[in-house]
């Protein structure tokens, strides 16, 4: 399944690709954040901009996975959703914009309640882990990278002091199985498998 939520029939499901867990960005929510930062995606922009079509929270970043062992990853992380996650999800709001050091700019998004995401993704690595996948060990950041330097220009303090940000806000409802499209696709990314988030009852 693509980003967009349709069939991509150019993808090749036996291809090995870098994939990872994320949570999806609902289109209401992509669309003012898409309008709040539409500078960063002009012609001739400073800054290398993502597409918001391929907006997502990171859960797990898996590196290059072959289709077995992304079958692994998704059964691994449908079993942490079931005993880990609280129903309903945890909601995630827009916070500020910020950067990771001079060369990501980032929206920051704060879990609500505080680290009740983050409890289900320290599950989430242990038990990708212990099923023999590698994890890199970083702290959970919830975030969407909006743009990311460009040759010698940099991200500076005051691009992210320039933005202005709606106080947008979602509760996930399904967690994804990402994987980076082939080049020259319509898209960054496909989602290749998608898993509902746990519901009370």
């Amino acid at each position: 399944m693509a980003v967009s939520g349709e069939v991509d029939p150019t993808w090749p499901p036996d291809r090995a690709a870098r994939r990872f867990l994320a949570l999806a960005v609902p289109a209401a929510v992509r669309d003012e954040l898409a309008r709040a930062t539409a500078h960063l995606r002009t012609p001739g922009a400073e800054l290398r901009p993502t597409p918001p079509a391929g907006w997502h929270v990171t859960l797990a970043f898996l590196g290059e996975l072959d289709p077995a062992e992304a079958v692994v990853a998704t059964e691994v992380a449908g079993a942490t959703l079931a005993v880990a996650a609280d129903a309903p999800a945890p909601e995630l709001v827009v916070r500020r914009a910020g950067r990771f050091g001079d060369r990501v700019l980032v929206v920051q998004l704060e879990e609500q309640p505080g680290q009740a995401l983050e409890a289900v993704v320290e599950r989430l690595h242990a038990a990708l882990r212990a099923a023999g996948l590698e994890v890199p060990d970083r702290a959970f950041r919830p975030h969407l990278t909006l743009a990311r330097a460009r040759r010698a220009r940099r991200v500076t303090a005051r691009d992210a002091a320039a933005l202005r940000l709606p106080r947008s806000r979602w509760r996930p409802d399904t967690v994804g199985l990402w994987a980076t499209a082939p080049p020259g696709g319509p898209r960054p990314y496909v989602v290749e498998s998608v898993l509902p988030w746990p519901v009370s009852g």
